[in-house]
């Protein structure tokens, strides 16, 4: 079995005096989709963010891609990580921006041609990021998030309030990249999407549940699908 990419315990941080999140332990291992589920503000942001190392936790132990994760070293080449919030240079092109991030990462640039025919981009390349729409401009986004092929995937709700066409083909490339050998971890607050996904952590005001597979969590609620599990589970 190969050595885990992510490998921590009992992470927690606190904002303020008041603890956002709590008790975050995950094994995640190459060729891993694992879904972070719950409401918006249960502390699915904050993990990825420890995770990436754009946060420090403030407890916990652990590894990410064997540097300790509450050391402060982070192996930014071999990690890729989407905000929620767009974050490319509105003023470059697609093209621009997805050549920044090749050349950011020391990549040739017949990658950035790649990227732009893998995720179907070819009819935006040329325009501004500021001008595209939510779907392309998401599409756009998820290439320069993926285009060094990261060990370690890292995606906040990726899909949300997307076309179901560019939904779909998200989930799709995720699938695949995770079939290539990486290991991605991504929060949505779609339980019919996470439904779908071999392995979730329910995230319940800031608490974070053991990782599970949906079947598993739906069996346990004696629930018909995962969205009325959750609701058990709230309501307890």
């Amino acid at each position: 079995m190969p050595e885990p990419v992510v490998d921590v315990r009992g992470l927690a941080k606190t904002y303020d005096g008041r603890e956002v999140v709590r008790e975050v332990t995950i094994c995640a291992r190459p060729g891993d989709l694992l879904g972070l589920v719950g409401a918006n503000g249960g502390g699915k942001t904050t993990t990825l963010r420890m995770l990436a190392g754009l946060v420090a936790p403030d407890a916990g132990a652990g590894f990410v891609l064997g540097h300790a994760v509450r050391s402060g070293r982070v192996d930014r080449q071999r990690i890729g990580y989407m905000n929620q919030r767009l974050a490319l240079y509105p003023e470059l092109t697609v093209t621009e921006n997805l050549r920044f991030h090749a050349r950011m990462h020391g990549l040739p640039a017949r990658m950035v041609d790649q990227s732009i025919e893998r995720y179907g981009l070819d009819e935006v390349a040329s325009r501004r990021f500021t001008h595209l729409s939510g779907g392309w401009a998401r599409r756009a986004q998820f290439a320069a998030s993926v285009i060094h092929a990261p060990d370690l995937l890292l995606l906040d709700e990726p899909t949300a309030g997307l076309d179901v066409v560019t939904r779909l083909a998200l989930w799709d490339w995720m699938t695949q990249i995770a079939a290539a050998g990486s290991a991605v971890i991504v929060s949505t607050h779609d339980l019919t999407e996470a439904e779908q996904l071999p392995q979730i952590m329910l995230y319940h005001d800031g608490l974070a549940g053991a990782q599970t597979t949906p079947a598993t969590l739906i069996a346990a609620a004696g629930a018909p699908t995962l969205e009325a599990a959750v609701l058990a589970e709230a309501r307890r």
